[in-house]
């Protein structure tokens, strides 16, 4: 099994490229099907976003999955909103398998936290997903509340979002960069996606992200590292298959390579418990 960690479904379709879009006229979802029949993908957690560019992403996304149960999704939340738990339940039990936060500093998880007891509650009882797109200065303060929802899966998008790298970074520089992210490397309930590897190295294969993949390939069990292609923002950098290949995987082990590219995320989302 393939399963791809982190893409994006949008109804009027991405809107961030340089240029034309590289989808030349179809949907998002059209789009990722075909990449999908090509590149032998199975499955795919969509990463809802609701901002400036979609909004009622949730609710489309679902209803795309309403027909392709290979889409699984987490909601988006604005840190800025001030969600009460009913409406954490309104997500998983409109078939939800969690939350995507964007965390960019110290400020948002400061937000986040202030969040109802009760919320984070009913997202742990859940064995939630919780998706997050947070900087370093973020992801040192967030240490707390994933302790204290310790059946959540708190999933790092993008390497832990560890900036442009310009050169080939040594091992204990790389260790620097993504320190924050290491530092909760110990709890069970965190894991990293092997995505948006283009945002440190736009050019594939992305030699200047290597050293990055390789601290966490030493420091997290591959049961805790997932794939993700990041598309169809990824589309203006690499194709799918490009994206497949994620620097030093090749050498892991077979059980361990499928864990990376699949097999760990579907174990992941087999045990959310949208209904407890």
């Amino acid at each position: 099994m393939i399963a791809d960690a982190h893409i994006h479904l949008f109804r009027n379709g991405y809107t961030g490229f340089a240029g034309a879009s590289p989808l030349a006229g179809q949907t998002d979802v059209d789009a990722y099907e075909r990449l999908m029949a090509s590149s032998g993908v199975d499955r795919a957690l969509v990463v809802c976003y609701e901002e400036e560019i979609a909004p009622g992403n949730n609710g489309f996304v679902r209803e795309l999955a309403a027909s392709r149960p290979w889409i699984s999704s987490v909601a988006h939340l604005s840190n800025s909103a001030s969600p009460s738990a009913s409406r954490a339940a309104e997500l998983l039990a409109a078939g939800h398998s969690g939350i995507s936060l964007h965390l960019p500093d110290a400020a948002a998880v400061e937000r986040v936290e202030a969040w109802p007891a009760a919320l984070w509650g009913r997202l742990d009882h859940a064995r939630a997903i919780v998706s997050l797109n947070a900087r370093p200065g973020a992801i040192a303060r967030l240490q707390p509340l994933v302790e204290r929802t310790p059946n959540c899966a708190f999933l790092f998008a993008h390497l832990g979002l560890p900036g442009r790298v310009d050169g080939i970074l040594s091992p204990h520089q790389a260790a620097e960069r993504l320190a924050p992210l290491l530092k909760l490397a110990h709890l069970a309930n965190v894991a990293v996606k092997l995505s948006g590897l283009y945002a440190v190295d736009p050019a594939p294969p992305h030699r200047t992200a290597a050293p990055l993949v390789d601290v966490l390939l030493e420091r997290f069990p591959a049961s805790r590292l997932h794939w993700g292609s990041d598309f169809s923002p990824v589309l203006e950098f690499a194709g799918l298959d490009q994206t497949l290949a994620v620097p030093g995987v090749a050498g892991l082990s077979a059980a361990n390579r499928r864990l990376i590219l699949g097999d760990a995320l579907a174990a992941r989302l087999a045990a959310v418990r949208p209904d407890h």
